[in-house]
């Protein structure tokens, strides 16, 4: 492209095609290739999918949203979550593609759990991942706290969802995927993750 001109968008491939946002939990090293790297807080590493030739950790984490995925430093978390020893992943937006964390999960056959929102969509995509082990969220009582929150509960979320979801979420074959279900359907909401960052929640593993 660079013969033709200097705009190299003209190539007809979006910049990041490939390409991951990964990290390590918070004070913990990201182990790539057989190296350790201790990353600042708030970062992560850009890498290229055919880079990752290798993982010393012992599950993939997705994270659904940006920001908490970038702040993950300030959510609170139950001591047993971290004994996972999670690639922490970011699920993708217009500029990381979904479509290459599933070509990363294919490649490592990992377990899989999901830090996402706790709706329709967000428990539907979270049980569709290959090698899927379960959620990352705060515990049943706190999450029924957050929908009798007139302030937390999305009843938009619910409803715009619902019709794309409904079959999928009634059929599914996992209990955590069924209880949240349950949860959303009696409250007719979603929670989404942000709150996280900003609550008092800590959150833990929920096996599938």
């Amino acid at each position: 492209v660079l013969t033709l001109a200097i705009n190299e968008k003209l190539a007809g491939q979006s910049v990041k095609k490939n390409r991951l946002a990964i990290k390590s939990l918070p004070g913990r090293a990201l182990k790539l290739n057989g190296e350790h790297y201790r990353l600042p807080e708030n970062s992560h590493c850009d890498m290229a999918l055919e880079s990752i030739g290798s993982v010393e950790h012992q599950s993939i984490w997705i994270i659904e949203n940006y920001r908490c995925f970038d702040q993950l430093a300030a959510i609170k978390l139950v001591e047993s979550a971290a004994l996972t020893e999670p690639l922490v992943v970011f699920r993708g937006d217009h500029v990381y593609q979904a479509s290459t964390v599933l070509s990363l999960m294919e490649k490592l056959q990992l377990p899989v759990l999901v830090m996402g929102d706790i709706d329709p969509k967000g428990l539907s995509i979270a049980q569709s991942h290959s090698n899927f082990a379960g959620l990352i969220a705060p515990d049943m009582p706190t999450l029924k706290t957050y929908f009798n929150d007139p302030g937390k509960a999305n009843h938009k979320l619910y409803e715009k969802q619902l019709a794309g979801c409904r079959k999928a979420l009634s059929d599914s074959r996992y209990p955590i995927i069924k209880t949240s279900w349950q949860l959303i359907k009696l409250h007719q909401a979603g929670i989404v993750q942000e709150h996280w960052l900003v609550g008092n929640a800590t959150l833990k593993m929920h096996p599938a």
